[in-house]
């Protein structure tokens, strides 16, 4: 199960809090918080499965230094359950209509754990000019799942009794995660911002399914040139968690580094 938790990201963080200001969005509530103040504008997206809950804690000590936006997708926490496909476009449409209702302009810095990666990838791939930066923490890599099938190794797709637990929302982004895959890998990767992808350390006689995704992670980086690749020693998928301390400390030196380039002539 490792694999799969890994590859799908379900971890049950989707916790309603009524407290969470709410914004109207194509016509559906999405629950956010706004967090700090200050450029650049950081927004974390979440993996499947978590809503905004899982990044509270370093969401708070980051917007120490910088705005920090935290939110709900549709069917998780407070935010409505929708119909249609949740792939990347429908997470683009949703996260572009959110800041236009609460007025928090750019430039952005998009992280995206896990699945939510490959949301702020499509995002950043439409919006170039309103994205200055993009961190990838543990973020599962387009081809993942045909890279492990081609090696032979099992757990690369949700076992349906899995599925069906799954929060409204999750349910809806993995029936669609072909679309988005094939979204991501249509946009590319627009080039001139800066690309940090954070990664859980994997022992070389780990297991083959983890192997593989310590290498795809190395070839996400190599997907967008100039970008650094940071390792967290003794983390699991979830390195915002494992290793909160090194996490913000590395957001928040790439976010001095992305200042300085937007303020340089």
């Amino acid at each position: 199960m490792l694999a799969f938790a890994t590859l799908l990201t379900v971890g049950g963080c989707a916790t309603k809090t009524s407290d969470d200001p709410v914004a109207i969005v194509d016509g559906h509530r999405v629950a956010y918080q706004v967090l700090g103040n200050g450029k650049p504008v950081v927004v974390m997206i979440s993996g499947l499965g978590d809503g905004m809950s899982s990044f509270r804690d370093v969401a708070a000590e980051i917007a120490e230094v910088a705005t920090v936006i935290i939110y709900d997708r549709a069917g998780y926490g407070a935010s409505d359950a929708v119909t249609g496909p949740r792939d990347a476009q429908a997470a683009e449409r949703e996260l572009s209509g959110l800041l236009a209702q609460i007025g928090v302009s750019g430039p952005y810095v998009l992280v995206g754990h896990s699945v939510g990666g490959l949301f702020a990838e499509y995002y950043a791939a439409m919006y170039p000019s309103d994205v200055a930066g993009l961190i990838l923490e543990d973020s599962r890599p387009a081809d993942i799942t045909r890279r492990c099938e081609a090696a032979g190794v099992g757990m690369c797709t949700a076992p349906a009794l899995a599925v069906r637990f799954m929060p409204n929302g999750a349910r809806g982004e993995f029936a669609a995660l072909s679309q988005t895959i094939a979204q991501v890998e249509a946009a590319g990767s627009a080039p001139g911002r800066d690309v940090l992808v954070l990664s859980r350390s994997v022992e070389p006689n780990a297991a083959a399914f983890n192997r593989i995704w310590s290498v795809a992670q190395n070839d996400l980086a190599l997907r967008y040139p100039g970008s650094r690749h940071l390792v967290a020693s003794r983390s699991g998928h979830y390195v915002h968690q494992d290793q909160a301390a090194w996490f913000v400390s590395s957001v928040v030196a790439f976010l001095g580094d992305v200042t300085r380039e937007q303020a340089a002539p």
